[in-house]
């Protein structure tokens, strides 16, 4: 029995490491990262421009992993982003199926069950590389997971405190795994029932690191939360889009049928474990723990659902649904859970044939199928590094080329698309600080391209404190929703009389740049420029540090004549610059 529960950790965890490694890959947004990795290298700072304190990185602890791992080898970023992940992942799964069959210790015989799912459903094989924080979730998760189960009554302050560190990372591995923390910490609040010393202890062992982060953060950045979290609205509702999301999630990898047989095998281990030694602490605890995965997966799927999904195919429900699958990825075998083993044996068995069509669509009304996209742009099944984007992206070699002529331009050169995404230069203002401003709007690879004295102007606001700050227009894919028009790059980086052409290629009338310029100069969105670009001064830190709230909640209207009368025509200190 110990030789066929070391396969059922093993077996499927170097399966999906084989799975993952033949869907290696970084995507663009995994190139994003890699930008900020290279300024803190360089002694700029985390920042994605020199000279402006935007924090890019949702991950915030990806970001500085990749840091310490580039400085310690000297390896390219995305390749170490690539290797990382699908190291980190398959560690993660490793950890979640050892902590599944210490859960049923004492049960007997164990049969696989909710890991199928992983098996079956490619977007997990896809994100456990990609460059994205994904693999260190699928860690973090798992090694939570793997905590959780080892909490026990009587067991060492030292050994809790540990958990509790851990599971506090959540926030800085994703912000939204907040809510995986809580639920992860109540859990092992309730098995340990600590004194109130030792909830104390806990609760500071799990909060130290991030709220030291947090007061960093918002002195530093000037907000509360990644810059990516206010560009794509992370407070905002979008349900029926949202639940569109979930479907085009689960639908073409046929996950339906499984949802009740998972359902089902979850409700009988709840029963189960209530019935046994109900009035003995090992069953309350450990129902407390079988409880914390299904409560922290229900609610961030309705999170997810909530804010409307992801532009990414499949991507951020997939955290619900390893955290859903964790109680049931192994189940004891019983009658009951033999025929449910059968069944999905079954479902596994259609679901990886040629009877299920690969969903390749490039994109759906909700949602983009990067993966394929992006290998079919680059030509490459396997892009893993980022020369491969620098070079073989098709709308880069012309934008190389400006780079390359503005960086030898007589003055600063603004590189700007006009309505059919082609690029075009017109001249800056003589006092700019930047020789090159160049409009990004597949950010990751133009950071990429650009050097890092040069100013890459994010279209999307994901890395442009401006950008990200408008206000929310539901036009495009979730996250892509707030695009910096022309008139306002204009407005912060043209000369002060544009040529004429150059307005017009860019499609922003003079009147508008006019308008913009001036909102630029007014009320809190001036405030917004000084809190991240001016020098970072003990003064300024605490400017920053108190005025976060107010800051991360501002927001101005996109069209420059509105911002221009809401912030500038009133009076000083009265409203607020929101205008819809």
């Amino acid at each position: 029995m110990h030789r066929w529960h070391t396969a059922l950790v093993a077996v499927p965890t170097a399966a999906l490491f084989v799975l993952g490694y033949r869907r290696r890959w970084i995507c663009d947004d995994g190139l994003i990262y890699l930008r900020p990795v290279r300024q803190i290298l360089a002694g700029n700072g985390p920042v994605f421009n020199v000279g402006e304190r935007a924090e890019s990185s949702t991950g915030t602890l990806w970001q500085w992993l990749l840091a310490l791992t580039t400085w310690v080898t000297g390896e390219d970023p995305a390749f170490l982003a690539v290797g990382l992940g699908l190291l980190l992942s398959t560690a993660g799964f490793a950890f979640a199926l050892l902590a599944t069959c210490r859960l049923h210790r004492g049960a007997g015989l164990l049969l696989p069950a909710g890991v199928f799912v992983l098996l079956a459903v490619p977007p997990f094989w896809s994100y456990m590389t990609s460059g994205l924080e994904s693999g260190l979730g699928a860690f973090w998760t798992g090694l939570s997971w793997w905590l959780l189960t080892r909490t026990r009554r009587g067991q060492e302050a030292r050994e809790t405190c540990t958990a509790a560190f851990v599971f506090g990372l959540g926030p800085l591995v994703r912000p939204d795994l907040a809510v995986v923390t809580a639920c992860f910490l109540a859990a092992q609040w309730w098995v340990l029932r600590p004194s109130r010393r030792g909830t104390a202890a806990v609760l500071a062992s799990a909060a130290a690191v991030p709220l030291a982060y947090e007061v960093f953060r918002a002195g530093y950045y000037g907000i509360l939360v990644p810059l990516p979290a206010i560009a794509k609205e992370a407070s905002a509702s979008d349900w029926s889009r949202g639940a569109g999301y979930v479907q085009e999630t689960l639908g073409p990898y046929w996950l339906w049928p499984v949802v009740p047989v998972l359902a089902a095998l979850a409700v009988l281990l709840v029963r189960r474990t209530r019935r046994e030694q109900r009035d003995r602490a090992p069953g309350r605890a450990s129902l407390a723990v079988l409880l914390a995965p299904l409560a922290a997966g229900l609610l961030l799927a309705g999170y997810v659902v909530r804010v409307g999904g992801d532009y990414m195919h499949a991507r951020m429900i997939l955290p619900a649904l390893l955290l859903l699958l964790l109680p049931v990825l192994v189940v004891p075998a019983t009658r009951v859970t033999g025929v449910a083993g059968a069944l999905l044996v079954v479902w596994l068995c259609a679901a990886v044939s040629p009877l299920r069509a690969p969903f390749d669509v490039r994109s759906t009304p909700g949602s983009f199928n990067v993966r394929s996209s992006d290998v079919e742009g680059l030509g490459d099944h396997n892009p893993v590094r980022t020369g491969t984007w620098v070079v073989n992206w098709p709308a880069l070699p012309e934008g190389r080329a400006m780079l390359a002529r503005a960086e030898r331009a007589p003055g600063p050169t603004l590189l700007y698309f006009d309505a059919a995404r082609r690029l075009h230069a017109t001249p800056m203002r003589a006092d700019s600080p930047y020789r090159v401003v160049i409009v990004g709007r597949h950010l990751g690879v133009t950071g990429a391209a650009a050097p890092l004295d040069a100013y890459v102007n994010d279209a999307w606001g994901l890395a442009s404190p401006i950008g990200a700050h408008l206000a929310l227009e539901r036009w495009s894919w979730p996250g892509h929703e707030k695009f910096l028009r022309n008139y306002w790059v204009f407005a912060e980086w043209a000369a002060e009389h544009p040529p004429q052409r150059d307005l017009l290629r860019a499609g922003a009338p003079r009147e508008a740049v006019e308008a913009a310029r001036a909102a630029l100069g007014c009320g809190e969105l001036a405030e917004l420029r000084e809190s991240v670009r001016a020098p970072l001064t003990a003064e300024r830190f605490w400017r920053n540090l108190t005025g976060a709230v107010e800051r991360t909640r501002f927001r101005f209207a996109r069209w420059p004549a509105a911002a221009q009368q809401a912030l500038c025509d009133r009076p000083a200190g009265g409203g607020s610059g929101l205008t819809r």
